[in-house]
């Protein structure tokens, strides 16, 4: 039935279009013969004899063929004819050919945000469905996609053929616009010949000319203003389609961390990221910078090879066709004048290169010292920061110099090459060929050469820019084809069904194990040593093997137990039975098996969670069971969590979970595995993030409970003893990345000495668990009911304010100088204009000789001299102009960028821990990433560098130009003044609703942008997860629709810069004509000031729309100032003054004495410290124990004095608030439970800043505990030269707390403070450390350790017992276990291993 609709509206449609046609060709026949003849002296029309019925008939003819074809609405027609748009069609697809070549379907939209003051993304027009994003892929995915495509072949090949008939349209219509451009020059000539002496016997008549200068314009600009609209759709949707290609791809790749040293991947065909990359790093560059590139470039391939070869063609031809040889002579000296430019141009070029090399190097460096920020502030690094990134600023700087005083040069060949080259044609047309330069012939040539010289800067403007956009696409391509994809998406790509060499029975029969396969994770064909592993989430670790040399069956329906020591494969093994790692099988009965049929989950041991509420992270899209629910809440101990929140499980966790603690999130992670139907379970480590309540909690009602009775869990744990009772079947790795032991536990424990020993050391208390499950304190600000995080970064309304641009305004000259710089800079700019418009004035005076005197009589040389004598001084001028500016611009981006990066490393850390969520349950300093929008900050002085300067450059001289033009206009027809000012009266009105409603559009694309890239980089984050729930589906769907989003609004950014294009170049075009009619009709002007009237107002008219444009992009450069300036104003620590130095001995000990402490998070936020007070004698070692929320961190912070404190602190005798905070916390080495690592070498992250050679590293290392967990042979030892990724991501999260402690053991404070610095260390090493750090510290060592394991602290000299804020117990471990009923005395009691608790502290019972 559909199919016969649609067959019936075609036919309808095919009838319609050959009626109209017909009617068409019948005007076309009466308009040429009865109403060009109008036009012409010599000829009369045809069908006069008609009389009245010859203009009816054709009124008729144009209603029914144009007018009613036109206006008529369009019948809508869905991609797919069985899926309509929901909600409707978008007007574009309705409105009439008339409102569509206007785009006056936006005019609803504009209308609506002239009255409010910001245009919400909903309010905009919908989406096309020929735009959504699951129909382009359908649609394109077949000729790009390598998977579907079946060969290898270069994506733009892929688009061509996906776009062909979209590039011939804008071929076609880039082609015709060029051709109808010349009919100015057209028009002007004819309209001159009249004016000149004689020119009354001209067969055409003017008002036909002015009709021409109003007609051709307006043809232009639609041809232009088209191919341009239909190049920004196909931009739009590339951009979704590579988008969405490069997300599925990722969603094949196999994840591993790639550093500096896996740059010899290349060669066997695995991807290789840029030094130090990331994956997440290299697929955002992709998707952002180099996907930006080729939008640009697909702008701008076909104008270059279309429109550029058009132009510059017919304009010679046109040139030709007035001064005859001459034009050659000219073209001839353009062509050997062209290559300067073009070598200057690759000049610049090297020098951008450079420049970016620089920039690359100072925004990795501040990338880097923005993941570590909170390290650097409690380290007191700050000032030493500061000067590694104004070191590299300023190398930045010189090139930025030298490439700007190049475009100088390069700009003055360039503006002066067309001008020679007509002076030379004029002079060869006059001397040589003894022409006379009449108005009409100069002026009409003029105008030609203006265009070759437009075309000229097109073409060196899109050279660079298409290089560009061939790199970053052959990038994407590099990607598609080279990345290194999992084993099963290689067998596919490579057309196997399966595994060569593995045994198919094994699954089929529901076996979940491993045989005689060995796991890399790369898949290395030149068989040298493995890539690096995955250790959670898109991160790995160093160069690994893991070996199963028998096989390892896992038992069904049980929870199956991981372990060994550090470093030693247990994730790997999750891995591997993921799929994740590459697998060579050793023999015919090789197998990895894993049953999919019934669902997999799996439980990072770095938790991934999305930026959603916490019941969104849980349910992961499966439906919501209100019972079930409820139970998993209970059985991972979420429930006080979730009473905490106002807004319970509604609540926003933010990015990367900045809201949650480190537990809370591991227990979200498990929940959302628990909740899932999934028959296996893979859980890696869960309980590492947990104190002993809440492990003992999961394990007691969560592992035992219900949820998980029957199903399959795979547990890695370094929590034995805890695990124990759970644990039906035990697998024991070794150091070496083999199969210890595996079997019964009991078995398991005969057969592993180390597993024996380890068991043994464990010291862990395992306590009673209470009903009140641990929980955060109210440390910071209330949540808002909805569960919304009320960001810091809003959606600005409105226009940039001007203390925004005055940032920049009063930046570039001392104060004292700024007066005379403006005056001096705006001055020359208006001298310049001024020689400019008197070139222009001196063609019109050397032509106008020719109307009194005879040729032989002009002294052609002399005006061929001054004219390049007037052309030489213009560029003088402009020289100085510039210099100036480029001044301006050094001095005010070094100023700005000083300012912020101080104003961001100065600022509190409760403000970098809080920027992306202002009002939020806990300030998790601890726990949380540095906010990404400093780093977006940080990392766009390009905005001042060059966007800023330039545009404000561009509106300065522009408004000169514009203003200028009117004046030397009006000096000559004073009436011009008012059609000039009727044009800028509705030019501003125009502009004022198109800048009212783009602003707001604009904002929205940056809006509606972040959710894109933050779906992707959550997802690539989290692709372990997702390939393990097989959730891919859901997030391509996820990914559709915010595809979508940002599409609608940068679709309607780009229809409405058409839309006032059109508008504005019609008011134009059409004060060109007016102007034109009046001085055929009305002025008294000569030919030759005609000319020149009409080429002023014809730039003043053709520079409407640009200045207006340049405006806009003003103020949307200024929004970006805005948000600079913003990050100038947030809340600073106390800056460093002369009185706060302190002495030179200090500190001689670490004596440390409190006295009524009290801290809160913020001035109006509640107390988390009351009153505490206490003293430590200087070498004491003090242990610090309490429930979760009790105040332990809270107590290290406030030492630092990184949060808001009252009452006094002394350290060494001297009280902290009276010493700077560098000094202070240069003094003081805390080491949080997540520690932050550089990325770089290891001894660069051990020694930043070069101040201690490798023998005391080493010994620094050695006292960590690293060399214990591995051999002197391994081929992946971890040495002072080993590459770290960035934030440790090649590391496990042990090895990455073992390096912080060596980095603090190097730094010899007298104060050292351990907040969980070992709880993801195995508990041998744990022993090992804390043996060392009794050993090799100094006596005069003061050590401060928060634990939750009893083991690492019952030997210390006192305890301190914390709860709520306050101090309940402070002794020594033996007074404390006399105490009884005492609160320490109880977490001892209530262990398993108390009496070995009580040997350690020396207490007989």
């Amino acid at each position: 039935m559909v199919a016969e609709v649609c067959r019936v509206r075609g036919l309808r449609r095919l009838l319609a279009a050959h009626l109209n046609s017909v009617l068409l060709i019948t005007l076309g026949v009466y308009a040429y013969r009865d109403v060009l003849p109008l036009m012409l002296r010599d000829r009369d029309p045809a069908d006069t004899a008609d009389g009245i019925f010859l203009w009816v008939k054709m009124f008729l003819l144009l209603d029914a063929a144009v007018v009613l074809p036109l206006l008529k609405p369009r019948v809508y027609k869905p991609y797919k004819l069985n899926e309509p748009m929901a909600n409707g069609p978008s007007k574009q697809q309705t409105s009439s050919i008339f409102s569509l070549v206007l785009f006056n379907w936006l005019n609803e939209t504009v209308s609506k945000a002239s009255r409010v003051e910001h245009l919400p993304l909903d309010d905009f027009p919908p989406l096309a469905d020929t735009n959504a994003t699951k129909n382009l892929t359908e649609r394109s995915f077949k000729e790009v996609d390598p998977f579907q495509l079946g060969r290898e072949e270069h994506l733009f090949w892929g688009l061509l053929r996906v776009f062909r008939t979209e590039y011939f349209a804008f071929s076609f219509l880039a082609a015709l616009g060029s051709v109808l451009t010349l009919s100015r020059a057209i028009a002007a000539k004819g309209l001159l010949a009249y004016l000149e002496v004689g020119g009354h016997k001209s067969n055409i008549y003017p008002w036909a000319w002015s009709l021409l200068l109003l007609v051709g314009p307006m043809a232009v600009t639609f041809c232009e203003e088209w191919s341009q609209w239909i190049a920004s759709v196909v931009g739009a949707r590339i951009e979704a389609i590579v988008t969405e290609l490069l997300f599925e791809h990722a969603l094949r790749i196999r994840v591993k961390a790639e550093s500096s040293d896996s740059a010899d991947a290349a060669e066997d065909g695995t991807a290789t990221t840029d030094k130090k990359g990331h994956l997440l790093g290299r697929l955002n560059n992709l998707v952002t910078s180099d996907l930006n590139n080729i939008k640009t470039g697909n702008k701008y391939w076909l104008k270059l090879f279309v429109e550029v070869p058009v132009l510059i063609g017919s304009s010679i031809i046109f040139v030709y066709n007035i001064l005859g040889w001459s034009a050659f002579i000219g073209l001839a000296c353009m062509c050997v004048l062209l290559p300067v430019p073009g070598y200057l141009s690759s000049w610049i070029q090297s020098f951008q290169a450079g420049k970016m090399a620089k920039t690359d190097a100072r925004v990795q460096l501040i990338n880097d010292i923005l993941n570590v920020v909170r390290m650097i502030k409690l380290f007191g690094w700050e000032r030493r920061v500061t000067g590694q990134i104004e070191e590299r600023r300023d190398a930045e700087l010189k090139f930025l110099r030298k490439t700007k005083f190049l475009e100088l040069v390069n700009n003055c060949i360039n503006f002066s090459i067309p001008l020679f080259t007509m002076a030379f044609t004029f002079g060869a047309y006059t001397m040589l060929f003894g022409g006379e330069l009449t108005a009409s012939r100069l002026f009409s040539s003029y105008a030609a050469f203006e265009t070759i010289q437009h075309q000229l800067h097109m073409i060196f403007y899109v050279i660079p820019v298409l290089t560009q956009a061939r790199v970053s696409l052959d990038r994407i391509n590099e990607f598609m084809h080279k990345t290194e994809l999992l084993d099963e998406f290689e067998e596919k790509k490579n057309g196997n069904d399966g595994a060569a060499g593995f045994a198919r029975p094994a699954q089929e029969m529901g076996v979940l194990g491993i045989a005689r396969t060995t796991f890399t994770w790369a898949k290395d064909a030149a068989g040298s040593t493995p890539a690096t592993p995955a250790t959670s989430e898109g991160s790995s670790q160093r160069k690994f093997v893991l070996n199963i040399e028998d096989e390892v069956i896992f038992k069904r329906g049980s929870i199956n137990l991981v372990v060994g020591p550090t470093g030693s494969g247990k994730t790997s093994l999750l891995m591997a039975l993921l799929g994740e790692m590459h697998a060579i099988p050793s023999g015919p009965d090789s197998f990895v098996s894993v049953p999919r049929s019934g669902g997999v989950a799996y439980a990072a041991q770095e938790s991934w969670i999305q930026s959603e509420s916490i019941r969104e992270n849980i349910l992961f899209g499966s439906p919501y069971d209100e019972a079930r629910y409820n139970k998993v809440i209970k059985q991972c101990a979420l429930e006080r969590d979730l009473s905490l929140f106002e807004a319970g499980d509604q609540t926003e966790v933010g990015e990367k979970g900045i809201t949650l603690s480190g537990g809370q999130k591991a227990r979200i992670t498990l929940a959302r595995a628990v909740y899932s139907s999934a028959e296996t379970l893979l859980l890696d480590d869960v309980l590492a993030a947990l104190d002993v309540h809440t492990g003992r909690w999961i394990v007691d009602k969560c592992f035992k409970g219900d949820l998980l009775r029957g199903r399959t869990v795979i547990l890695v744990s370094h929590n034995v003893a805890l695990t124990r009772p759970v644990a039906e079947f035990v697998i024991a790795l070794g150091t070496d990345g083999r199969i210890v032991s595996q079997g019964s536990f009991d078995k398991a424990l005969k057969e592993d000495r180390e597993l024996q020993a380890e068991l043994a050391a464990e010291k862990e208390e395992i306590e009673q668990v209470e009903e009140e499950i641990d929980a955060d304190p109210l440390e910071g600000e209330a949540e808002k009911k909805d569960g919304k995080l009320v960001v810091a970064e809003e959606i600005s309304v409105g226009r940039v304010g001007w203390k925004a641009f005055m940032v920049y305004f009063g930046s570039v000259a001392k104060a004292a100088w700024l007066p005379a710089y403006w005056t001096v800079y705006i001055g020359t700019l208006v001298m310049t204009h001024l020689l400019i418009n008197g070139q222009t004035y001196f063609l019109g005076f050397w032509a106008a000789q020719y109307e009194d005197r005879a040729s032989s009589e002009v002294s052609n040389t002399y005006y061929v001299a001054v004219y390049c004598l007037l052309v030489l001084i213009t560029l003088a001028v402009y020289a100085m102009s510039w210099s100036l500016y480029v001044y301006g611009n050094i001095r005010a981006s070094r100023f700005i960028h000083k300012q912020l990066i101080d104003s961001v490393l100065g600022t509190t850390l409760r403000y970098v821990c809080t920027s992306v969520a202002v009002h939020v349950h806990t300030i998790r300093c601890d726990l949380s990433p540095p906010p990404l929008r400093l780093l977006t900050h940080e990392a766009k002085p390009h905005v001042v560098d060059s966007e800023v300067a330039r545009e404000l450059h561009s509106v300065i001289e522009g408004t000169i130009f514009m203003l200028l033009k009117v004046a030397t206009v009006a000096f000559m027809l004073p009436i011009y003044i008012v059609p000039a000012a009727v044009v800028a009266v509705l030019g501003a009105l125009i502009s004022q609703v198109y800048m009212r409603a783009q602003l707001s559009v604009k904002r929205e694309m940056s809006n509606a942008k972040a959710p894109v890239l933050g779906h992707f980089g959550s997802a690539i984050a989290g692709l372990v997860s997702i390939r393990a729930y097989g959730a891919q589906e859901a997030f391509k769907a996820e990914s559709y629709a915010r595809m979508d989003r940002y599409n609608r609004a940068g679709l309607t950014y780009e229809a409405l810069n058409r839309w006032v294009t059109i508008r504005v170049d019609i008011l134009g075009a059409t004060l060109s004509a007016v102007l034109a009619a009046y001085l055929t009709y009305g002025a008294t002007l000569s030919a030759s000031n005609a000319g020149f009237a009409m080429a002023m107002a014809v730039g003043f008219s053709s520079f409407i729309l640009p200045w207006l444009q340049m405006f806009y992009e003003f103020q949307v450069t200024g929004y970006s100032l805005e948000r600079i300036q913003q990050y100038m104003i947030i809340e600073q620590e106390p800056k460093p003054m002369m009185e706060g130095v302190p002495p030179a001995y200090w500190p001689a000990s670490g004596d440390l004495r409190v006295e009524k402490l009290t801290a809160r998070y913020s001035a109006d936020g509640p107390a988390v410290l009351h009153s505490l007070s206490f003293e430590v004698k200087s070498g004491e070692r003090i242990g610090i124990v309490g429930r979760t929320g009790s105040g332990k961190s809270s107590l290290t912070l406030a030492l630092l004095r990184c949060i808001l404190t009252e009452g006094e602190v002394y350290y060494d005798g001297i009280q902290t608030g009276s010493i700077n905070l560098d000094a202070l916390r240069s003094n003081i080495t805390i080491i949080p439970q997540m520690p932050e690592l550089l990325s770089g070498s290891l001894r660069q992250n051990l020694d930043p800043f070069g101040q201690y050679d490798d023998a005391t590293l080493n010994e620094a290392l050695r006292s960590a505990g690293l060399f214990s967990l591995q051999e002197e042979g391994d081929h992946g030892r971890i040495t002072l030269d080993s590459e770290i990724a960035g934030g440790g991501s090649n590391l496990s999260v042990g090895q990455r707390q073992i390096i912080a402690l060596a980095r603090a053991i190097v730094r010899r404070s007298k104060l050292l403070i351990l907040d969980e610095a070992t709880s993801a260390i195995d508990y041998e090493t744990d022993t090992i450390i804390q043996k060392s750090l009794r050993e090799e510290l100094g006596r005069d060592v003061t050590v401060l350790t928060v634990a939750h394991r009893l083991q690492s602290i019952m030997d210390a000299d006192k305890i301190m017992v914390l709860d709520a804020g306050n101090i309940i117990e402070y002794d020594k471990p033996i007074n404390l276990l006399k105490k009884k009923g005492g609160y320490f005395r109880g977490l001892v009691d209530e262990s398993s291993d108390k009496y070995v608790l009580y040997t350690m502290a020396g207490y007989v019972a």
